[in-house]
């Protein structure tokens, strides 16, 4: 069942191990084709490439028989729900939800290999005695501890890493699994837009497409299907954008009593940063928004010839060259002072 095209996954290396990916894919497959019950998930707030190829894999998985499913610590964007069906995954928002979880025979953790990121989840999955494996394609800052890893930073999203594990777990592609995988491969290179958009991406791309998934109207529920609650948000992020350095940076920023007030939670600003990119002269964009007293997440974006993870990593996150992100504990101005300079020094370089 194997499909020679992922070949090119022996071109790659599991970053934890050296293994050859395919090698690496091959040890999770084989470990979970013995296994009786499977939890897959991903991190906290949960995008497209998360949680669609959480649900994939879920999918396949109980092709096989497993008692097998998707679950997270928060919700996905709201307007992933009628993409991928409210049955496709579970959330788990509360600890007495957690507590009735029966500890699988594995966990298996996607686009992310730090624990911190796995939320209320993180003592679960690494309990004492408790069987793990990560599939993830960021470099990462503190990587867990796991029995198996296939970790790619060269793959445009973890959905084409997951894809390649369904491939050796000998699964025929389901339209539903085709589905969930467009999702986290599209949305994570902006429809096929971002620097990422590889051959690789585009070949297992048209791999989905062949199975009939409704390509115009996934883009229309992902892009297009906005309720007006996020529009009002969103033209609240656009009007107080701040521009530094002729334009090479441009930052905005919220807080999450504006995302409540308008009925919204933090996963629904999945996307708002990447319209600041479309402002003219844009080599840097920054979208900062305050999660609580002195709190703040930072999500950072870089066009061509520029990166950004460094300047996250600077504030123990990480993420990719062109998108990264961080968490920040202290002042507004001590986090827009910081970002300055930083931007300053790099357009020095």
């Amino acid at each position: 069942m194997t499909d020679p095209r992922n070949d090119r996954l022996s071109k790659y290396k599991d970053a934890p191990s050296g293994r050859d990916c395919r090698q690496a894919l091959e040890r999770i497959a084989s470990a979970l084709r013995e296994a009786r019950r499977v939890l897959v998930t991903a991190h906290v707030n949960p995008d497209g490439d998360a949680v669609g190829s959480a649900a994939a894999l879920a999918l396949a998985l109980q092709s096989l028989g497993k008692e097998a499913e998707a679950v997270f610590d928060s919700p996905p964007p709201a307007k992933l729900l009628p993409v991928l069906g409210s049955g496709a995954f579970a959330v788990l928002e509360d600890e007495a939800a957690r507590a009735r979880l029966v500890p699988p025979d594995w966990w298996v953790l996607l686009d992310t290999c730090e624990p911190e990121r796995a939320g209320g989840l993180q003592d679960r999955i690494f309990a004492l005695g408790q069987k793990r494996a990560c599939v993830d394609h960021h470099l990462s800052r503190s990587p867990g501890s796991f029995d198996l890893s296939c970790v790619v930073p060269e793959a445009p999203s973890t959905a084409n890493l997951v894809l390649g594990l369904i491939d050796l777990l000998r699964v025929k592609l389901s339209r539903g699994m085709a589905q969930a995988l467009w999702i986290g491969m599209a949305t994570d290179t902006g429809w096929f837009r971002y620097e990422n958009t590889s051959p690789w991406v585009l070949e297992d791309a048209a791999r989905l497409a062949e199975t009939g998934i409704p390509v115009p109207w996934l883009y229309r529920q992902v892009y297009e299907e906005v309720p007006a609650s996020r529009m009002r948000l969103l033209g609240k992020v656009l009007g107080r954008i701040e521009t530094h350095f002729d334009g090479a940076l441009v930052l905005s920023s919220t807080g999450v009593k504006e995302i409540q007030a308008e009925g919204l939670t933090l996963a629904d600003l999945d996307g708002v940063v990447d319209h600041l990119k479309s402002v003219q002269r844009a080599r840097f964009v920054a979208l900062i928004v305050e999660t609580g007293e002195r709190a703040f997440k930072l999500s950072l974006r870089a066009q061509e010839g520029c990166e950004v993870e460094s300047i996250a990593r600077k504030l123990g996150g990480g993420g990719h060259a062109k998108a990264a992100g961080c968490r920040f504990s202290g002042p507004y101005e001590a986090l827009h002072s910081f970002l300055l300079a930083e931007v300053k020094a790099k357009l020095r370089v």
